[in-house]
């Protein structure tokens, strides 16, 4: 899976298109948490697939989705590497 090519697309297509693309992989978002997300998108580096998503990213996360949300995409997350 192109995680680069995913996160691009989400940045570029509509609220809607991004939000049927996630769910395509089984990434449940509303278009206002997409909408929180998108901003948070070019902070993100590739980098981290060695070192680890900085926690105060994972803040930034939850803060924008909630804390239960935040949980649940990070471990999606993990589940896909």
């Amino acid at each position: 899976m192109d995680y680069m090519r995913i996160l691009n697309e989400i940045k570029t297509k509509s609220d809607q298109e991004a939000k049927m693309l996630a769910d395509a992989y089984g990434i449940n978002l509303s278009v206002n948490e997409i909408r929180a997300l998108r901003p948070l998108l070019d902070e993100i580096s590739f980098h981290w697939l060695f070192t680890g998503i900085p926690e105060s990213f994972l803040d930034k996360v939850k803060n924008a989705v909630g804390d239960k949300k935040g949980e649940e995409l990070f471990r999606q997350y993990l589940d896909m590497i």
